[in-house]
């Protein structure tokens, strides 16, 4: 073939695609659109409940049309516009003019929705002030932890709402937070868990603190108290002494001694036949600041001296 005659071929085959685009996009068509819906309301009140989120709709039009409708994205974004009335009817006329001016063009139309009329209503904004409740998971570095809490500040905050809604909420948590390989004193800034639709917090985030120190094993020798011990007997055991290993803060070291802790013998567990004369022993008192706390022996050996009458 001549290389006139290709290029005429090619122009002819451009004429024929140009020509059936345009017959095609000329006629009507329907996408399907997913629409959320946001309210604007006085800043006054509220909405009570939790008014309609999204909606499925379909619009037509032509071809053309819809090729930049649908290059904006499978959502539209429709801002219902409660100001400070005490109820509004979402009715199904309504919501359709508002989607109609969000569409990229007039030609393009809404044919159907899934949606039935909704009555928003508006109460008077309250506040209820709640604690923040870190989320916050911590891995250290070997030879370290952390003696307390993660502190937050600020520690509270203020959720606005309708009445109804505050009622159920006695705390605000952060969003999880992760720290690895931690060996000093951190601090960090924790977004808020967000708030659902028809309440509002006055913080968006907050800075947990987390106090860490080296720890170090500290032993104590603690007498063996006997609990239950028969009356007119003596009774005696060995050891009479255990030893108490806590894992504590290097900055706490040396401030336990042996009264702080409590080891006793249940006497009322003795057998007086068999051969077997041990009974376990319990550790009844500790501090809340230790991190861990071990003893040994775990058993301890008892004899019975019995008086004579």
């Amino acid at each position: 073939m001549a290389t006139t005659d290709r290029q005429v071929l090619l122009i002819c085959m451009g004429l024929a695609f140009v020509f059936w685009l345009i017959l095609n996009l000329s006629q009507e068509y329907e996408i399907s659109k997913d629409v959320r819906l946001s309210y604007v309301v006085s800043p006054e009140r509220v909405i009570a409940g939790t008014p309609p989120q999204s909606v499925p709709v379909q619009v037509a039009g032509r071809g053309w049309n819809l090729i930049w409708e649908s290059v904006r994205g499978h959502t539209l974004d429709v801002t219902i516009d409660v100001d400070d009335q005490q109820e509004l009817l979402l009715s199904n006329n309504l919501l359709r003019q508002e989607i109609s001016r969000q569409l990229s063009s007039g030609d393009v139309t809404v044919v159907s929705m899934g949606f039935e009329s909704a009555q928003l209503l508006t109460t008077p904004r309250d506040g209820k002030r709640v604690p923040v409740v870190p989320n916050l998971r911590a891995t250290y570095v070997a030879g370290y932890f952390s003696p307390d809490r993660p502190t937050v500040l600020p520690d509270s905050i203020t959720v606005n709402g309708s009445a109804d809604a505050l009622a159920e909420i006695s705390s605000w948590p952060t969003q999880e937070v992760v720290l690895e390989n931690v060996e000093q004193n951190t601090v960090v800034t924790a977004p808020l868990m967000q708030a659902p639709p028809g309440l509002t917090l006055n913080y968006q985030e907050v800075r947990i603190g987390l106090p860490v120190e080296a720890f170090i094993e500290q032993q104590l020798s603690v007498p063996i108290a006997l609990d239950h011990a028969p009356p007119g007997d003596s009774v005696r055991v060995f050891p009479n002494h255990v030893t108490v290993t806590l894992t504590i803060p290097e900055s706490e070291f040396g401030r336990y001694s042996m009264i702080d802790f409590r080891v006793e013998a249940d006497l009322s567990q003795m057998r007086t036949a068999g051969k077997d004369n041990t009974i376990p022993l319990t550790l009844t008192r500790v501090p809340e600041s230790t991190k861990s706390v071990s003893f040994a022996p775990r058993a301890v050996e008892y004899y019975v001296y019995r008086r004579d009458n």
